[in-house]
């Protein structure tokens, strides 16, 4: 069980800044608080670390340790990605990240033990970019705890449940300013939704060093040979980390996808920026093919798959009865002659 505790960035959220420092807290008998350093920038619930280029610089956590047991604690720094329902998560690692992160200031973990109802600090270490960062580096401070009494042995396989809070970082070399937010539209095609249904995932990439928060899109798609509108889309509230990426899905309804070219219409606005794409794309039906694999059918589907296949089954039942019946008759009347 992860429980991930997210906040809003300082950029938007200055109704933060005058709150106090809180303890995250989680059902596992410990809870972790923000200490603040030289380098914090505001008070906040959350690190905001403001500090030169290759300073060595540190975060410091205190846990608290609820239970009547010694406890032993990983402590890491994670990586702010953003998750395909265009919400702010935090992983371990970001493998191939196209700009910098959380993770590649401070790889190593640190472990600390503390002894039963008691407290105790840890630092982790931070060396900051070599260069001026202009823009925030977005991650999360990860404090888990690992029960052993809590291991669930299964024929298969061995189940441990995991216990974990986070406090989001953000890092920066330069002081607040005016965001300079940069959106693009990497690409369209056909395949599964976070629900595994079908849709049109149109992938778009923050190129900025900046979150994009309340970010609002409209999408449409029309079939290119007629300009027929098919399938829309209007979701806000969205946000999307910087230098990320995730699929932004278009779901056809009760219509299924089908083979053709199609135009995707997309706004997009985020604050007081407005990006328009439009972009022709081709769904073939070796993808439908192979996305119909892994696609998980919607009880309405099944309903209307269920009841066409009644229908076929019983019209070819009364074809027979109908044939067997003029046969019958066919048969009656040559005995007749």
């Amino acid at each position: 069980m992860k429980k991930s505790l997210r906040v809003f960035l300082p950029l938007l959220l200055a109704l933060f800044f005058l709150t106090p420092t809180k303890a995250w807290a989680d059902t596992a008998n410990f809870s972790i608080k923000k200490v603040d350093t030289p380098e914090q920038t505001k008070a906040a619930d959350f690190y905001d670390i403001l500090a030169k280029p290759n300073q060595n610089t540190h975060l410091i956590a205190n846990i608290t340790n609820a239970s009547d047991q010694q406890s032993t604690y990983t402590v890491t720094l994670r990586n702010g990605v953003t998750n395909d329902s265009g919400q702010i998560a935090y992983v371990p690692n970001t493998k191939k990240a196209s700009g910098q992160t959380l993770n590649q200031l401070s790889p190593t973990a640190v472990k600390v033990t503390v002894p039963a109802n008691s407290k105790k600090d840890v630092t982790i270490p931070i060396k900051m970019p070599a260069t001026t960062y202009s823009g925030i580096i977005l991650g999360a401070m990860h404090v888990e705890k690992e029960t052993a009494q809590q291991k669930q042995t299964t024929k298969k396989a061995q189940i441990i449940n995991h216990y974990g809070i986070e406090i989001p970082v953000v890092v920066r070399t330069t002081p607040s300013s005016t965001p300079d937010t940069k959106l693009q539209l990497k690409k369209v095609t056909a395949g599964l939704d976070t629900n595994k249904h079908s849709a049109v995932l149109a992938t778009l990439y923050n190129e900025s060093n900046w979150v994009l928060t309340p970010l609002k899109v409209d999408a449409k798609v029309y079939r290119k040979s007629n300009h027929k509108l098919l399938y829309s889309s209007h979701k806000k509230g969205l946000e999307m980390v910087p230098n990320s990426s995730f699929n932004y899905a278009i779901e056809p309804g009760d219509e299924p996808l089908k083979a053709g070219t199609y135009t995707l219409d997309m706004t997009a606005k985020s604050d007081k920026k407005t990006w328009h794409f439009s972009s022709e794309f081709t769904i073939k039906r070796a993808t439908l093919k192979e996305n119909a694999k892994n696609e998980l059918k919607s009880p309405e589907k099944k309903k209307s798959i269920n009841i066409i296949w009644l229908i076929v089954g019983f019209s070819i039942l009364l074809l027979i009865l109908i044939i067997l019946y003029l046969l019958y008759k066919l048969r009656q009347k040559t005995k007749e002659q």
